[in-house]
């Protein structure tokens, strides 16, 4: 009876009972008090941790683990640093040794263990479903974290660089000297937006003539427009990748109406192919109008000498090249002058200022910095320094003028041309074009002595072939002639001797004729 009634006491709604079926003998009241007093204080500890202030947003489910723990309090230093934050392990009462308690749990711990008695705080064992869905939520805050990005030299310097170009630009007046330094040093003008206000800056261009553009048919009618469009229409490497074809189509119109303005506005200029590969990069760099000024100024001022009706000072320019080679390595000019290359290999180099050469549209640029700020035969300095970087090429190969020729052509983006760029500007301070002035004379001067007898020996070569043809058809039509009269064998000789006889007789009589007051036999030649 007794037994019942404590049954009945102790099963009522209002009592809890634990998960191995043991009464709690404490109550409900006793075990929530304690529960607030332990998360009362863990709360406070870690409130003041400042490590553990960076995750007081998770506090919530750190609370939900501290619910299993009973009394236990956590020592603030065994917690870990707020960036490799985990849950924490859940004590065992069953060992309330601080030496075996890896948090150094102290005696104050151990008496509160005591005083709950017989309550036990059985470890929550989660799921392999929750474990794996706890562990991939772990691995998706360690890929959210966001690290310090790291800032390489090269962008710090590139910063700096594009920031004094625009201080430059900004400064009235504008200091041109500086300007050339920054276009020439490492990296040029950097991008596209400050060559639009540099480039008209280091041509000396200070005000934008705004010239009418001509009719299309007026265009059409220029003498040099077929060969612009064949050009133009050649150069599709030279446009940017990926563009849209309508808008290529208006570029490359917008090219030909910019070549044809630039000669109808100077008659005496005559186009040469290559200026196209010239007009394109201003033009995309630029834009139609201002690309248009600063071509037509570039066509009398640097380009001038190339668009004469002969070649001959370009000719003139491009010999530049081998008294530059011959004292700074006068083992390759050698190699070079016996191969008989010759300076053809770096024409396009010189007319084109390399844009029909380069493929990368950055290196083009890039050397466009360089040849507006420098002077105007910077480009065969340049083409030196490229023949001595590619030295140990021209020099394994044969010493022959096709093999070399197809070396020394060949110039891919993949050359150092920062490097290139800085040979060249110490090449132009060893040798000055005017010291080397008198060498390119006297080159030039033995280059058309040769030519001279080479062409001499080419007009004799001439004479006495046509000499031979001629007596090569005498003889054949003599013989044919011989064929159809029935001539014997015998008397040939003798029908020789007197048809020579007859035809020396004629000229005669009339060369006398001709010097005498007798009347004419033959009446062919005029009298004084």
């Amino acid at each position: 009876m007794e037994g019942g009634i404590v049954n009945h006491v102790f099963q009522s709604p209002g009592n809890d009972i634990d998960d191995e079926g043991q009464i709690d003998t404490f109550g409900n009241v006793a075990k929530k008090t304690m529960k607030q007093t332990a998360n009362d204080n863990i709360e406070d500890e870690l409130v003041n941790n400042t490590c553990v202030q960076k995750k007081i947003e998770d506090s919530k489910e750190l609370n939900e683990v501290l619910d299993y723990k009973g009394a236990s309090e956590l020592d603030s230093k065994c917690l870990p640093d707020g960036d490799q934050f985990t849950e924490p392990e859940i004590l065992d009462p069953n060992v309330p040794d601080k030496e075996d308690d890896p948090c150094g749990s102290s005696g104050e711990d151990d008496t509160k263990l005591k005083l709950a008695g017989k309550q036990q705080v059985e470890p929550v064992v989660n799921s392999s479903t929750e474990e794996e869905i706890s562990g991939e939520n772990e691995k998706k805050v360690r890929r959210r974290k966001k690290r310090p990005k790291t800032v390489d030299q090269a962008s710090i310097d590139r910063q700096k660089k594009m920031q004094e170009i625009q201080d430059v630009l900004s400064s009235s007046p504008i200091d041109i000297e500086k300007l050339r330094e920054l276009a020439v040093g490492d990296g040029g003008l950097v991008k596209d937006e400050l060559r639009r206000k540099a480039w008209p800056r280091l041509m000396m261009i200070e005000h934008m003539e705004v010239t009418p553009k001509p009719t299309l048919d007026v265009v059409k009618a220029h003498k040099d427009y077929n060969q612009v469009v064949l050009d133009v229409n050649r150069s599709l490497k030279r446009f940017p990748p990926g563009i849209d074809d309508d808008y290529r189509l208006v570029l490359m119109d917008q090219l030909t109406t910019l070549i044809i303005r630039v000669l109808m506005k100077h008659p005496d200029l005559h186009y040469y192919q290559g200026f196209h590969d010239v007009a394109i990069t201003f033009l995309l760099v630029m834009g139609e109008d201002v690309g248009f000024e600063l071509v037509e100024k570039l066509a009398v001022t640097h380009l001038c000498d190339f668009m004469r009706p002969t070649m001959e000072k370009t000719t003139y320019y491009l010999t530049y090249l081998y008294p530059i080679l011959k004292r700074s390595d006068p083992k390759l000019h050698q190699f070079l002058i016996d191969s008989g290359v010759g300076t053809v290999f770096c024409l396009p180099w010189l007319i084109t200022w390399f844009a029909h050469t380069l493929s990368d549209y950055r290196n083009v640029v890039r050397l466009y910095d360089f040849f507006l700020a420098t002077p105007y035969l910077m480009p065969m300095y340049i083409a030196a320094a490229i023949v001595l970087k590619k030295k140990e090429d021209i020099l394994s190969g044969e010493c022959d003028m096709a093999m070399q020729h197809f070396i020394l052509s060949q110039v891919p983006d993949t050359l150092p041309f920062e490097e290139i760029l800085i040979e060249a500007n110490e090449l132009h301070n060893l040798y000055p074009p005017n010291t080397l002035q008198e060498e390119v004379d006297e080159f030039i001067k033995k280059k058309n002595e040769e030519e001279a007898i080479e062409r001499q020996l080419l007009v004799d070569r001439r004479k006495k072939f046509e000499a031979s043809r001629r007596v090569q058809y005498y003889r054949d039509l003599f013989h044919t002639v011989t064929g159809y009269i029935p001539i014997p064998p015998a008397q040939t000789k003798m029908i020789v001797k007197v048809a020579f006889f007859a035809i020396t007789a004629y000229f005669a009589t009339s060369l006398y004729s001709y010097y005498s007051e007798s009347p004419s036999l033959f009446a062919f030649a005029p009298r004084q």
